[in-house]
């Protein structure tokens, strides 16, 4: 058995990890070792009394100096890695029985913490938001291989968490040429993908699911709008239900481009008209109303910091999502910035409807896929909430 070095949890301190949480922060620690190079594995033990907490990715330069990989003394080999990687895939067979792309790894949710790996078919795209898993990267990429035989493996690492672990970003195709793939949700709608210039690890797979509810409330008499469309999932979602038309609205026109080729290869490219602009302008300009409305903005709290101004933006968002919703129409709301709780969200979207002077009542509150599990323990890895309203 290796002996891994040891770094101290000041007293006190170990209560939440006990009951479940992940990560050990640097001013948690009785001394931050220096002597240590980042992504070593630690034995992470109580002051008091030596006991185990567990063993741990250490990172001296990040707040987040300690992420949990195993609660029991255990060798960390091949063999370890390879069963958490199955163990986490497993628990979606199910759902790819169903559609042919899912979140196969979820950070901390599947015990990987700093890990995400997504499949798109028969490619695999990974991200890396611990110095853990970089340190660790190039048999990463051989179990991926040697686990799931895709065609490419991407690297898609342009997420800002890295900067926090003093990585840098990038983008590599580690296998394969063509990182083009199509998939196809659980009603069949179909997307052709580029994964390497693709947003996030490719595409969000964590609205596949709420894109295909929104059906639910539109119907051959829907006027629609997506507002930031990107790619248009929801918008061709609503078009594939028999909506009369749908306005897909976002700042991107090769994300635009992208939303009309898989409206023609859907066959509802007639139903689908595109406008490229700032969503936030254009809402303050825009007075037609519409049937069903779909606000799913990118996060706008990149840091506790941010959090008055991005309130004020969600407010402001919403408020004008409202106003352009037909009285007694449906609005799908968003928010993807773990910052913004489901609490702060639903008080804001009250806040919003009275800003706008409008009445609603929730139809559904969601949040990401079932491939993006949540934590109880770890109210990080709720990041993604959805509500769906009435607007009377």
């Amino acid at each position: 058995m290796t002996a891994y070095p040891s770094i101290r949890l000041r007293n006190k301190e170990e209560k939440r990890l006990l009951q479940g949480h992940l990560w050990a922060f640097s001013n948690e620690l009785v001394e931050v070792r220096k002597d240590l190079a980042p992504g070593s594995i630690v034995r992470l033990e109580r002051e008091n009394d030596g006991a185990l907490i567990g063993l741990a990715f250490y990172n001296p330069h990040s707040l987040i100096a300690a992420r949990i990989i195993s609660r029991t003394e255990v060798e960390i080999n091949d063999e370890f890695w390879k069963s958490r990687l199955v163990a986490a895939a497993s628990r979606r067979e199910l759902l790819l029985g169903r559609r042919n792309a899912a979140r196969l790894v979820h950070g901390e949710s599947d015990f990987l913490p700093g890990l995400i790996i997504d499949r798109f078919n028969d490619i695999v795209s990974f991200q890396i938001a611990s110095v853990g898993f970089e340190a660790m990267k190039s048999d990463l990429i051989r179990y991926i291989d040697e686990l799931w035989s895709p065609v490419a493996i991407v690297e898609k690492n342009q997420t800002n968490l890295r900067k926090l672990e003093g990585l840098e970003l990038i983008t590599q195709v580690h296998k394969g040429e063509d990182t083009t793939t199509e998939i196809t949700d659980e009603l069949g709608t179909s997307f052709q993908l580029h994964i390497e210039s693709g947003q996030k690890t490719g595409f969000f797979l964590d609205q596949m699911e709420n894109r295909t509810a929104i059906r639910r409330f539109t119907n051959a008499e829907s006027e629609c709008i997506d507002l930031f469309a990107n790619e248009g999932g929801f918008a061709l979602n609503m078009a594939m239900a028999g909506a009369r038309s749908v306005l897909a609205v976002d700042a991107s026109e090769q994300a635009l481009r992208r939303t009309e080729a898989n409206a023609g290869h859907n066959g509802v490219r007639s139903k689908i008209q595109t406008e490229v602009g700032d969503c936030f302008d254009f809402l303050k300009a825009h007075q037609k109303q519409y049937d069903v409305v779909v606000l799913d903005p990118p996060a706008l709290v990149k840091s506790r910091k941010d959090l008055h101004a991005a309130r004020k933006g969600y407010l402001q968002l919403n408020a004008d999502s409202m106003r352009i919703t037909k009285p007694e129409g449906v609005l799908l709301t968003a928010s993807c910035s773990h910052h913004v709780s489901r609490e702060m969200l639903r008080e804001l979207i009250q806040d919003a409807a009275r800003k706008a002077r409008r009445s609603i009542s929730i139809l559904e509150e969601r949040g990401a896929g079932v491939d993006h599990p949540v934590s109880l323990a770890m109210p990080e890895t709720e990041y993604l909430k959805v509500f769906i309203l009435r607007v009377h």
